[in-house]
Order: structure tokens, then C-alpha cells, then sequence
């Protein structure tokens, strides 16, 4: 896989970072370019040239790479109190450019990265071979049907790629930008067209920059106050114009008591009610009313005035508020530094601020579509929710005071000219695509598409660009089509994790050519690039079973993470936050719970030992679930000590922990589980009914008893059973609420579908085969013709990510928001899919009784089995070069002639039976065949078994040992802490 990213910032880096980590997780190979001219992570925005006045505008908490923290790695840096926050462009510059070296440095053996210093000239569809077309223009129409990869051309160079990103950042000029005009001296008065945060950065480097100075006043009621010190060499007077007439206004500092109000209560509500907005006019009372109860929340604190002041938030959102603009900035910096009691700005500048992360979920991938009027007023708010910080705000009013910025022409763009000799254009390049830029280029061909009604390019949340296979876009060019990609936050969007992922995916190498033995009626296993790497690696494989014996089970955990990621963004993509619960009775191996713990998600347990396993591994309480069946007092007080949330099966079991709570002289934790109606669905074993918990809830003590969600335990994997379970749940939810409760969640349990195999058509093929079968129209290709009437469904659609969308539909979406709640899912089988292979050595070949071929294999029927029938995914036969052909003539002279014929038939098969002394003791219940032979000394290797068919039910009858587990990472091998 070949691979061009295209602008090495701060998107450009995370693109390349997460492409690295997740080849690297996943054992895939990629070859990346990184296409730049200048030096790696500076660009314009954070070069190091820039004098250290010119400041980071969002506070620097939100910058972190894979390097780590920005504000960790600064520490030895010294820091005022104005940088604390918002540090130097420059030193971000810095830590960015830093985050590249490491990168490169230390690049693993996968992911091979180069770094191109030329700047794109031009980005065209790579020619096929079979279109015949040199001109341009069938170039860009032969694209569509006939290549998906690109030609990116640079000054000097140009090279093919199979994938290309552009994460080119602002667009150094645009059709409406005006030159410069310099006076005919530095101290001649300039207008300068813009009031933004540019406009900031030209006011200083006209005045700090030329030596003025700016000293603080020494006045404890205005410490955050200067004055200007003028030099002599700036201009006599800085003249500013623009359209709104408006300064921005201030940033609250964070130190403040303003800054560190809390508002969570307040804002965690308000952002599902933005979900749920289905009209411009919604949307913005949502905002308004948001903002009115953060004024509240200051005047409870002590830091505000009395009154409602609706109307005037109201007025703010629709630009109907007016003031005196220097006025009203002095009084902005004021209210950021606790000097006066906030006001309306400030309201809906933090109320839109607070809210943004919702309202890019809401407005971006065609959710605008709605909400016509949205555009125009984010246009407005920028100005009150993204100002500039204290100390900046406070450098302009001391120009200002001083004489050096004259404000009378602030809204009058002819009077400012006429005044002025000279002129600076501190209007930058809009968001969006924009004319004679590489997606310009693009949008002009008709390769990338403009949704009407907005300014950037049409981008799926992957990036990728719709028919335009291969490329795909992230940042500023895509502004509308996602709100506010142009930002240093890596929480904000989600593009480029799920672009990196899409890249790796499409590069695994996931067949194996020759997998040497196949069913009879054949199921063929759907891999990771792991299982085909140790398949391929025979003496590997071997090394492993004389190492840690017959059978081994072989567990990888990279694929976890990605399952797990799917889940919660296709929560993300309905609107809804879903946390991961890993169900532990799915595989005891203590790597998976490291995983879900390294990766921030949880863990549900069902018996003591699991629960400890889980705690002595550092996972916090309030990450567990224990929806054990039968929970003995010892495991409950284990779970109450440490904050566990409890599915509490039934009301007698809920006093039992209301009793041991008591005693304890603690709260626990609790969530019923609810069982559907019969009449909805099958009646379970799981659960009291809601209406039984509706009538008990009430009369459980709230000291002692804190009801933090509810649980379902469901059979199956029905999308539909789960929202019908699910609305029956809300009643119950409803029911904690009136009881004085604050569930913020509903559990699903698990059930979440997985497929292990690749076609369709292969098992509807085998479905079909053994319907025949049992209906005596073909011959039995089972042992003694069982029937297999309890499989699991190997092969489904949807799975995970797409079946979870398909259990949010709108009505569900709006239930779980309107309640504040999250959703969790405890999925076993299908977060482990691609996890775990086992390894088993065969012992003989040979024929029962009746002629029935058999392989004989060093494990037993315990150690790949689950509830169901048989497990439908073919194993892989890994030959050792044990076969009596590769034996030397003196041992072949010993071989009995037919059993050397037998055992190196290319048409040979058999039934894989196990150790234990039982007659139907058989591995897998389905005839084998072996093209090329089988012979002892070879070993099977049974793929993504992980979950459930490893220990679920294994035994050590006979005194034969457990199967050890060991974990397998690009070709390192170790046992697992279980062990």
C-alpha cells in the first residue's frame, strides 16, 4: 500500500501518527510520503520565526500527539502567567515539529515513511492501463471506472500512489484578499481591514514588534491591566475597519472564578437537547437557555447579577445586540478576569463554546441540511465564543488608550482609507475550498464535489471524497460539510482515526494461498494479518507447541481495539455515546483486559475471581460491570467496596445488597435488570419485569442504594428485540428518575453479531448442503450424519458497527437523549473477532473400523468448544516437513507401503478426533480433506477461536493440563499473565 499525505501540520501529523500506530498494531506494511516544503510542523500558523507575543488562541490543555502532552512536555520551559494557558505559536510550533522527529525515528518495521521537501504542484488520477487516454480531460472521465490510484507531481518529482490525503491547512491566498499597501513611512498612519484575531497579531507586530512595550499596572483590583510604552518607530495611528464594527470578545481565564465555575450539570444535558434539534429555531432557545442557566449558575456562585436576560442571550445568537465596541471590549476583559459579573456576550459565547462539540456532531456530514440558518449564525458567534485571550485583549485596549489605535472609522472602510496612507489586509483566506489550491484544482475538474449551500468539500466521515476513489480530504477545505475541522483538538472529529483505519483495512494481507486442508463442504475462516503471518511461519508455529505443548492457544489483542472503536462510532454517528463493556466469561486471558483498561473502556464481569483479576489489574470501579447470574455475598461486598456497578437480577437480591450496604456503611451502585414482557418477546430467565421494578423502587433506601442505570440480558442478536427491550427499560428509567435517582444509562448486555467467515454464498452454500443432508438427498459430510440443528450463525451482515445503527433508530436516539443516557454494550464474541488461533499438534492418521478416515490431534474436544454444535470456520493445516517424503531412505525402507500411500494422498481425509477416551470425542464435527496429505508432526491451527471456544467450557479430564495461553506479537511470543 502506498501511501501520500499531503501538508505536514498539525492534521498531517495525526494522520500520520495514527497510520503508524494502527499498521503497526495490526501487522500491515505501508509505504508513506509525507509531502512538504517547509519544515515538518511549523507551516505558517506555528512557525518558529514568530516573535513570542504572537499566542496560541485555545489553551494549550488541548494539545497533545503521540509524543504526549504539549503542556508535559513544555515543563522545563519557563512559563509567565500569561503563557500558562496560551502559550507562543512559535513553541507550539516547537513541540509539533518535535512530535514529527520522534515519529520519524523511531518508525516501526511496517510503516516505512519518507519525507518529500517539495511543494504539490498537482494531484491527478493515475492513468490505468487500459483506458489509452493522455489528454486531461480523459484522464478525469476514464477515472471513474477504470483507477483508484493518484500522481502526485511536486517541483521536481513526481510519484503513484494507492491512497492520498490533503491536509493542506489555510490557503496562503484567496480571489478576495487585498495587497498590501506600504506607507512611504513606518510612522504614517495605516488602516488595516479586519478586527479577528489577525488583525491582533498585525496590532503587535506593528507596536511590540518595533520596540514598544507593554508594562503592567501595579493595582490590585486591575492586575490584568498595561499600558504602551511607544517606541517612536510605530505608526502614528493604526486605523482599524470591518464589515461587524465589532472586537471579539475576551477569553475567560481559566484561573479565574469564572473560569473554574462549574457547569457540567448544566452542559451535559444541553448537548443531547442539540442532538435532538430538528430546526434552526430549536437549536438556538437550546443554546439560549443553556446560557441563561450558566448566568445562573454564576449568580449562585456569587459572580453575577439577578434576572432571567433571555432576551438579550436571544439577541446576541440573532446579531441584534449593539454597544459601543471599545465599550464593550473593556467590558469583556472585565468579565474574563472577574472584574465584573457576567453578562449576555459572555453567556452565549460560552453556552456555543460548551456546546461546539454536540453541535459539530449535529451540523456536520449533511446534518446542516435542517437547520438552513446555522451557517450565518456560526458565522456571528465566532466573533463572542473564539476571542482572544486576557493578555491580548488587554494590549489592544492599552493601544487604544494610548492613541495608537483609533477606532472612529471602526465601521466605515471609505473614511478609514482616506485617512490612511497605507493598508494591511488582515482578512485571511476563508474556509472552505478556495480557487488555485490543490482541492480548488480538484473541485474545478469535477473530481470533488461542493454540496450546495456550503463552502467546503463533500467528504465522508472517513474523509474519503465519494467518487473519487483513493483521496480523500481533511481540514479547513471541508468547512460546513464538517463544522470547524480546522482546529488542534484531537476530540473534536473523528476523520482521521477513521481514515487511518480505512487505510489499514484495505492493506492487510489477509489469504493464504494455500491453507492446505478445507471441509468437504468448505467454510473458509475470515483472517487477520497475524493468523496468516504465524500460518505461514511453520517452524514458529512448532516452536510454540514444544515450548508450551499441545494445544496452545495463540491470542493477539490488536483487532480489539478496532472492534471496539466501531461500536462506539456508530454510537457517534446516530448522536449517541456508547461505552464498551468486554464480557469476561468470553476468554480468561488477562491481555484483553489490559486492553480494554489501556484504552479507557470497561470490563463486565460475572464471578469473584474475574472481579479480582480485574481490580488487581488497575481497572477503576466505576469501568466494571457485574452481571453475574448468581452473585454470593462475598462477590457482591467485593463490588460494593470498590464502586462496581451491579446488575441487580431481582428485588430480593436488591435488598440483599441494600442490607450488606448497611452493614458496611457504604452506597452501592446499582442497575436492575429488566426482563421484557412475555408477550414481546421469549420469556427469560433474566431480569424482573418493569412493572415489578416500577412498584419496588421506591422502597429501597437512596443512602444506600444509588441507582445509576438499568440492564438487559437478551437471547439472540435481534436489532429488533433490542429496541424493544429497550423501550420497555425507559419506563423503568422513568420510574428511577421520579424516585429521586439520576440513571445515566442503559446496558444492552451482549449479543452484538460477528461474522468469522468471508462469503455470503459459501455458507448459505454449506446451509443448503446440509439441509440436503439431513433430508437423505446427499451424502452425510458430518460425523455419523449429525444433524448440527445448534450453530451459531457463522456468517452474518450487519455486524457490530452497522447492526448497532440499525438497533438507533430515531425514536430509540431520542429516548436514550432525552434521558441523558449513555448506552452500554458488554460484548464478548464479537470485540475478540481475529483475537486468538489454537494450535494443535496431529499425533496419527488412520482408519476406524468401517473405514472412516481420522486425524488424531493432541488436544481434546473441551478446548474448542462452546454451547453450540460445532464450530463452522476451517482450520489451516501448518506442515512441519515431518511428511514420511521429506524421511530419509533408510526410515523410508521401514514405512509400510500403504500407509506411506495413505498418508501422502493429495485426495486424503479425515475426521479430527481428540484425547479423550470417548468415542464421540471429535474436534470439529465436519469431514477435512487434505489435498497435499496430512501426517503427524503437522499442526492445525484452528483461526479466531478467542472468543468463547477456548474456555468456556474447557476441562482438564484425564488430568490433562489446561491449554496455555500465550500472546503472539509480530513474531514475539510470551505467555499471558493467566498463566
Amino acid at each position: 500500500m502506498r501511501v501520500a499525505i499531503i501538508g505536514a501540520g498539525p492534521r498531517g501529523l495525526w494522520a500520520a501518527e495514527e497510520l503508524a500506530s494502527r499498521a503497526q498494531r495490526m501487522g500491515v506494511s505501508i509505504g508513506v510520503d509525507i509531502w512538504e516544503k517547509g519544515e515538518l510542523g511549523y507551516g505558517s500558523a506555528y512557525a518558529a520565526s514568530q516573535p513570542v507575543y504572537k499566542r496560541l488562541n485555545v489553551t494549550s490543555a488541548i494539545i497533545e500527539t503521540h509524543l504526549g502532552a504539549f503542556d508535559d512536555w513544555r515543563q522545563d520551559e519557563p512559563v509567565t502567567s500569561a503563557d500558562r494557558h496560551f502559550p507562543p505559536r512559535a513553541l507550539v510550533g516547537e513541540f509539533l515539529h518535535a512530535s514529527w522527529m520522534h515519529l520519524l525515528q523511531h518508525q516501526s518495521p511496517f510503516v516505512r515513511m519518507e519525507v518529500i521537501k517539495e511543494r504539490v504542484r498537482s494531484l491527478l488520477p493515475a492513468l490505468s492501463e487500459t483506458s489509452g487516454a493522455s489528454e486531461t480531460s480523459r484522464r478525469d472521465e476514464n477515472f471513474r471506472e477504470t483507477s483508484s490510484s493518484w500522481t502526485v507531481a511536486g517541483e521536481h518529482s513526481s510519484r503513484e500512489y494507492d491512497r492520498v490525503l490533503i491536509a493542506t491547512g489555510h490557503a496562503p491566498t484567496w480571489s478576495g484578499a487585498e495587497d498590501d499597501v506600504p506607507p512611504s513611512s513606518p510612522r504614517s498612519p495605516v488602516s488595516v481591514r479586519g478586527l479577528a484575531l489577525t488583525f491582533i497579531d498585525t496590532a503587535l507586530d506593528l507596536t511590540e514588534g518595533r520596540g514598544g512595550r507593554f508594562r503592567s499596572v501595579n493595582d490590585a483590583r486591575e492586575n490584568w491591566r498595561v499600558t504602551y510604552i511607544p517606541s517612536g518607530e510605530e505608526p502614528e495611528r493604526i486605523v482599524p475597519f470591518s464589515r461587524s464594527g465589532r472586537f471579539m470578545e475576551t477569553k475567560v481565564d481559566p484561573d479565574s472564578p469564572l473560569g473554574q465555575l462549574e457547569l457540567d450539570n448544566v452542559i451535559a444535558p444541553a448537548k443531547n437537547q442539540v442532538l435532538l434539534a430538528e430546526s434552526d429555531d430549536e437549536l438556538f432557545h437550546v443554546i439560549a437557555r443553556t446560557a441563561v442557566d450558566m448566568l445562573a449558575c454564576a449568580r449562585a456562585a456569587g459572580l453575577g447579577d439577578s434576572g432571567d436576560r433571555f432576551d438579550e442571550v436571544w439577541r446576541v445568537l440573532m446579531g441584534e445586540d449593539a454597544g459601543d465596541p471599545v465599550e464593550d471590549l473593556r467590558l469583556s476583559l472585565d468579565v474574563a478576569v472577574g472584574n465584573a459579573a457576567p453578562h449576555a456576550r459572555w453567556a452565549a459565547g460560552m453556552a456555543f463554546r460548551s456546546l461546539y462539540p454536540a453541535i459539530v456532531q449535529r451540523t456536520s456530514f449533511g446534518g446542516r441540511d435542517q437547520l438552513p440558518g446555522f451557517g450565518d449564525c456560526a458565522r456571528r458567534m465566532e466573533r463572542v465564543a473564539f476571542g482572544p485571550p486576557v493578555i491580548n485583549a488587554a494590549k489592544i485596549i492599552a493601544l487604544i488608550d494610548a492613541g495608537i489605535i483609533d477606532t472612529s472609522c471602526i465601521d466605515d472602510e471609505k473614511r478609514a482609507r482616506t485617512l490612511t496612507e497605507g493598508f494591511i489586509d488582515c482578512v485571511i483566506a476563508p474556509p472552505g475550498v478556495v480557487e488555485d489550491t490543490l482541492v480548488g484544482d480538484l473541485v474545478a475538474r469535477g473530481l470533488v464535489l461542493v454540496p450546495e449551500g456550503h463552502r467546503g468539500a463533500w467528504v465522508q466521515r472517513d474523509g474519503s471524497v465519494p467518487h473519487a476513489p483513493g483521496l480523500a480530504i481533511a481540514g479547513r477545505d471541508t468547512e460546513d460539510v464538517v463544522l470547524g475541522p480546522d482546529t488542534l483538538s484531537r476530540t473534536m472529529h473523528d476523520v482521521i482515526p477513521r481514515w487511518a483505519q480505512t487505510i489499514v483495512n484495505a492493506a492487510k494481507n489477509t489469504t493464504i494461498n494455500d491453507p492446505g486442508m478445507h471441509a468437504t463442504v468448505p467454510l473458509s475462516a475470515r483472517l487477520e494479518p497475524w493468523m496468516v503471518q504465524l500460518a505461514q511461519n511453520p517452524k514458529l508455529a512448532q516452536s510454540i507447541l514444544d515450548t508450551y505443548s499441545s494445544p496452545t492457544n495463540v491470542l493477539n489483542p490488536s483487532a480489539m481495539r478496532n472492534n471496539v472503536a466501531e461500536l462506539v462510532m456508530a454510537g457517534r454517528d446516530k448522536g449517541v455515546d456508547v461505552r464498551v463493556f468486554y464480557a469476561r466469561k468470553a476468554n480468561k486471558a488477562i491481555t484483553f483486559v489490559d486492553t480494554m483498561r489501556d484504552a479507557g473502556h470497561g470490563v463486565d464481569v460475572a464471578s469473584y475471581r474475574e472481579l479480582r483479576h480485574v481490580l488487581d489489574r488497575g481497572m477503576p470501579g466505576r469501568n466494571i460491570i457485574l452481571s453475574a447470574a448468581i452473585k454470593p455475598d462475598e462477590l457482591l461486598q467485593l463490588a460494593i467496596d470498590n464502586g462496581v456497578s451491579i446488575s441487580v437480577d431481582n428485588v430480593q437480591e436488591m435488598r440483599r445488597i441494600e442490607s450488606l450496604a448497611r452493614s458496611s456503611g457504604t452506597t452501592a451502585y446499582c442497575a436492575p435488570r429488566v426482563a421484557p414482557r412475555p408477550e414481546a418477546l421469549p420469556a427469560t430467565r433474566f431480569g424482573e419485569l418493569a412493572s415489578v421494578w416500577s412498584t419496588a423502587l421506591s422502597g429501597f433506601d437512596r443512602q444506600l442504594i444509588t441507582l445509576v442505570g438499568a440492564h438487559v440480558h437478551l437471547h439472540g442478536y435481534a436489532a429488533k428485540d433490542r429496541r424493544t427491550a429497550l423501550r420497555e427499560t425507559f419506563d423503568v428509567i422513568d420510574s428511577m428518575t421520579q424516585a429521586g435517582h439520576r440513571p445515566s444509562f442503559i446496558d444492552l448486555g451482549g449479543g452484538v453479531p460477528m461474522s468469522y467467515l468471508n462469503s455470503a454464498e459459501e455458507y448459505e452454500h454449506f446451509r443448503s448442503e446440509l439441509h440436503a443432508m439431513n433430508h437423505g438427498h446427499r451424502t452425510p459430510f458430518t460425523w455419523k450424519a449429525d444433524p448440527l440443528p445448534n450453530t451459531y450463525p457463522f456468517y452474518q451482515s450487519p455486524t457490530r458497527g452497522e447492526w448497532l445503527k440499525d438497533v438507533l433508530r430515531k425514536d430509540i436516539v431520542q429516548g436514550l437523549l432525552a434521558r441523558n443516557l449513555r448506552l452500554h454494550l458488554e460484548p464478548g464474541r464479537s470485540i475478540l473477532d481475529g483475537c486468538g488461533m489454537i494450535l494443535a499438534r496431529v499425533a496419527f492418521t488412520k482408519t476406524m473400523s468401517d473405514g472412516t478416515p481420522i486425524v488424531g490431534v493432541e488436544m481434546n474436544r473441551t478446548q474448542c468448544r462452546t454451547t453450540s454444535d460445532d464450530i463452522l470456520v476451517d482450520p489451516i493445516l501448518i506442515r512441519t516437513g515431518h511428511a514420511p517424503s521429506t524421511l530419509d531412505e533408510q526410515h523410508l525402507s521401514t514405512v509400510d507401503k500403504h500407509d506411506l500411500t495413505a498418508s501422502d494422498n493429495k485426495a486424503s481425509q479425515g475426521f479430527l478426533v481428540g484425547a479423550y477416551c470417548i468415542e464421540d470425542e471429535v474436534i470439529i464435527r465436519r469431514m477435512m480433506e487434505f489435498p497435499r496429505g496430512v501426517c503427524p508432526g503437522d499442526i492445525i491451527a484452528i483461526p479466531n477461536t478467542a472468543g468463547y471456544f477456548m474456555h468456556i467450557l474447557e476441562s482438564a479430564s484425564h488430568q490433562i493440563p489446561l491449554a496455555k495461553n500465550v500472546l503472539y506479537h509480530h513474531g514475539q511470543v510470551a505467555l499471558d499473565l493467566i498463566d
